[in-house]
């Protein structure tokens, strides 16, 4: 992701003087996947996966209410974009969370992360598939180094180990 950033097309420096501050907490919420899971799968098991991703939307829906309040905008947004955050908030977030913690249950937090891993290769294919966004070697570059990680992270693909030398 960092790499991703750093060299969008744009540049950092078009971002703005919060371009660091963004790239920041993008790692920090990549940090608290990692511990989110392993704390999951630790302390959570037995619990249902509906009963954890609701009490893990309502966790967040109270976090982010007074910084909502606070930010609110000055025209009401319209229909159109009510029913946008209404079908991000059950489909994008609901549903994938309730999967994501079924996914911990069954599999393991290593392999449910895997997941995540691979969504910002889905960022910028979906970016130049419906948007017509320009996709620059660095981004394909960035991809396969997201791809291979994960490969290796999940154990599809493993490293050839050296056969330890014998006695001659």
């Amino acid at each position: 992701v960092a790499l991703l950033a750093w060299r969008a097309p744009a540049g950092p420096a078009a971002a703005g003087p919060h371009a660091g501050w963004a790239l920041a907490a993008c790692l920090a919420a990549s940090t608290c996947y990692a511990l989110a899971a392993s704390f999951a799968r630790r302390y959570l098991a037995g619990i249902p996966p509906l009963a954890t991703a609701t009490g893990s939307q309502i966790g967040a829906a109270l976090g982010l209410a007074l910084p909502t309040l606070w930010l609110w905008p000055a025209q009401m947004p319209g229909l159109r974009a009510w029913l946008a955050i209404a079908a991000i908030a059950v489909l994008c977030t609901g549903v994938a969370y309730i999967l994501y913690f079924r996914l911990i249950a069954h599999a393991g937090p290593s392999r449910a992360l895997a997941v995540t891993f691979l969504a910002p290769v889905f960022a910028v294919a979906y970016g130049a598939l419906f948007l017509r966004e320009a996709v620059t070697p660095w981004m394909v570059g960035c991809g396969l180094v997201i791809v291979c990680g994960t490969l290796l992270s999940t154990g599809l693909v493993r490293p050839r180990r050296r056969p330890a030398p014998g006695p001659r």
